[in-house]
C-alpha cells in the first residue's frame, strides 16, 4: 500500500506536468508534510540557472509564515570563498553525499555559519541532498568546476530532530521535487531568452504558438527608430573592445529607456535600434503610447548626456545619436525561412522611420518626428521643411522636438 511519500512523489510527478509555478508546488510539498505528521520547519532549494545574469536561484519556506520566499542571485556574487562555506557550495563543488546535521550538536554546528544560524533560531535538525541535472555548467567564471542541478535542505525545530524514516521518507521526494524544479527551470530560460532576444510582447507571441512562418498579423504602432552617429569612424578609431564598451553604452541609454516606457525592442541592427509602442485602445490608447515613444526617447538622450560627461573624464569619444519616431500600420509576425525565422515589424512605415532618422545629422535635429506621430502628441514640436525621401513619392512633413 502506498504511503505517504509514495503519495507525495506521485503527486509531484502530476506537478510536473502541469502549469503551476514551482513556488505553487514548494508550498504544496510543505503542507502535505507537515499534514503527514513530517516536523518540517524550513525547506530551502538553491537551483543553478544557465541565464547570462543569474547564477542561482533560491527558495526557501518557513512554518512560521507558511510563505515561499524567491531570491534570484546574480552570477557575479557566486565567488568561491562565498560557495566554499556553505552546504550548497559542497555540492557545487562534487559532494555526492547527503549532510546529516544534529543543530544541537557544538561539532555539527561548528561547520558552517548557517548552521550555528539555524541553531540560535531554533532548529534542532538538517538534511540536505542534491541532483544533477544532465551536463555541469559553469557558475561563474571564476569557478572552475559546475554544477547544473539543484540541492534541497529540510530542517526541523522538533526536540529530537529528524528521525531516520523521515530522512530517508524525505530522500525519496528528492529525485521528483527535481523533476518539477528542472521543467520549472527550462520554462524560465526559454521565456526570459525570449524575452530578452525577442522582447516581451514577442517572446509572448512566439510562446503562445505564433511559431509558423508567415505567423503575423498588421498592427498600428508608434514606431522609435535609433542610429548611433559616426559608428564606422569610431570602430577605426577604438581598439574592439572600447568600440564594443561604446556601443554597449549606447544601446544601454536607447534600449533601457524604450523598456522603462513600455516600448518593445524588436532590433538591434548592427549600432541601430528599432521599437514599436503597439497600440491597443483599452490598455494601450495611442495618445499614450506616443507620449511613452516620446518620453522614452528623450529619457535616451539624457542617459547619454550622463554617460558622456564620464566618457569626457576618460578621454573617450561622446556618444551622439539620432531618433526618429513615426506612426503607423506595421507586419508584425514571422519571417524568414523554415531554417531561420525572425520575429519582427517590418513594412513602409518602418522604412520610413528609418529614413527620418538618417535625416538628424543633415537637419542637425537628434530628435525627429513625422507629422503623424506629432499630431498624437500634445508636446510642443518646431516644424521642420518637408522633405524628399528616397522611395517615397511624397514629401514627408517633419517635426523637431526638444531632446
Amino acid at each position: 500500500m502506498p504511503d505517504l511519500f509514495d503519495n507525495i512523489n506521485e503527486w509531484l510527478l502530476g506537478q510536473a506536468l502541469g502549469d503551476d509555478d514551482i513556488s505553487i508546488t514548494f508550498g504544496g510539498l510543505a503542507t502535505r508534510l507537515q499534514d503527514g505528521g513530517i516536523p518540517i520547519a524550513r525547506i530551502s532549494m538553491g537551483r543553478s540557472v544557465l541565464h547570462p545574469v543569474i547564477g542561482l536561484i533560491d527558495m526557501q519556506w518557513y512554518s512560521d509564515t507558511g510563505h515561499v520566499k524567491l531570491d534570484a542571485v546574480p552570477r557575479k556574487l557566486l565567488t568561491e570563498t562565498l560557495l566554499r562555506g556553505s552546504p550548497f557550495g559542497e555540492f557545487t563543488f562534487g559532494r555526492t553525499e547527503p549532510i546529516v546535521a544534529n543543530l544541537k550538536d557544538s561539532d555539527d554546528t561548528s561547520r558552517y555559519d548557517l548552521f550555528q544560524q539555524l541553531a540560535d533560531d531554533g532548529f534542532t535538525g538538517y538534511f540536505a541532498v542534491s541532483r544533477k541535472f544532465g551536463g555541469e555548467t559553469v557558475l561563474h567564471s571564476s569557478i572552475a568546476e559546475g554544477f547544473r542541478g539543484a540541492s534541497l535542505s529540510f530542517a526541523t525545530r522538533r526536540f529530537s530532530g529528524f528521525s531516520q524514516s523521515d530522512i530517508e521518507g524525505l530522500e525519496r521526494l528528492v529525485s521528483a521535487l527535481c523533476v518539477c524544479t528542472r521543467v520549472h527551470n527550462d520554462r524560465f530560460l526559454v521565456k526570459d531568452l525570449l524575452e530578452t532576444y525577442l522582447g516581451r510582447i514577442s517572446g509572448d507571441q512566439v510562446l503562445t504558438g505564433h511559431v509558423g512562418l508567415g505567423d503575423g498579423q498588421q498592427i498600428e504602432c508608434a514606431i522609435f527608430y535609433s542610429d548611433l552617429c559616426g559608428s564606422v569612424a569610431l570602430s577605426q578609431q577604438l581598439d574592439t573592445k572600447t568600440y564594443l564598451e561604446t556601443v554597449n553604452a549606447y544601446f544601454d541609454c536607447t534600449v533601457n529607456a524604450v523598456s522603462d516606457h513600455g516600448g518593445e525592442v524588436l532590433k538591434l541592427i548592427g549600432d541601430g535600434v528599432l521599437a514599436i509602442f503597439p497600440f491597443d485602445d483599452k490598455t494601450r490608447p495611442r495618445e499614450n503610447m506616443c507620449a511613452a515613444a516620446l518620453a522614452s526617447a528623450r529619457e535616451a538622450f539624457a542617459r547619454a548626456g550622463l554617460v558622456n560627461k564620464l566618457r569626457n573624464e576618460s578621454g573617450l569619444p561622446n556618444l551622439n545619436f539620432g531618433v526618429a519616431l513615426h506612426v503607423g500600420k506595421v507586419i508584425y509576425g514571422n519571417v524568414g525561412t523554415e531554417k531561420r525565422l525572425d520575429f519582427t515589424a517590418t513594412g513602409p512605415a518602418v522604412a520610413l522611420a528609418a529614413r527620418v532618422e538618417a535625416l538628424t545629422r543633415g537637419l542637425d535635429a537628434p530628435l525627429l518626428a513625422t507629422k503623424e506621430f506629432a499630431d498624437c502628441c500634445s508636446d510642443e514640436s518646431i516644424a521642420m521643411p518637408a522633405q524628399i525621401v528616397k522611395d517615397f513619392e511624397d514629401p514627408v512633413e517633419l517635426v523637431r522636438f526638444e531632446a
